[in-house]
């Protein structure tokens, strides 16, 4: 079970997500995009019907489907390599 404190420093592969275009400030609804299938240091790979969309990550506000809980992220907070972020999540450990 992952805590909703420590999803950025997660793999995000395999998360049920819900996108917001920041620029559309206007536009207050989340889309239902799909499952991310595979993430890199700035894009998300979101499957919905068959299809496979690239988003940039720091353009969009994640909402992540956890534990059924919604928890809504700011795409800039998860923008990085995966395992680049865990290894700063083990840094802040290390220093407190």
């Amino acid at each position: 079970m992952i805590s909703p404190r420590y999803l950025i420093y997660h793999d995000l592969i395999g998360f049920e997500v819900f996108l917001k275009r920041k620029s559309k400030s206007k536009e207050s609804k989340f889309l239902r995009k799909g499952i991310i299938i595979d993430e890199t240091k700035n894009l998300v790979i979101i499957q919905n019907e068959n299809q496979n969309k690239k988003y940039i990550k720091k353009d969009y506000t994640f909402r992540f489907k956890l534990n059924n809980d919604l928890l809504e992220v700011d795409g800039s907070k998860i923008v990085g390599k995966p395992e680049n972020r865990l290894r700063s999540l083990k840094k802040k450990k290390w220093l407190k």
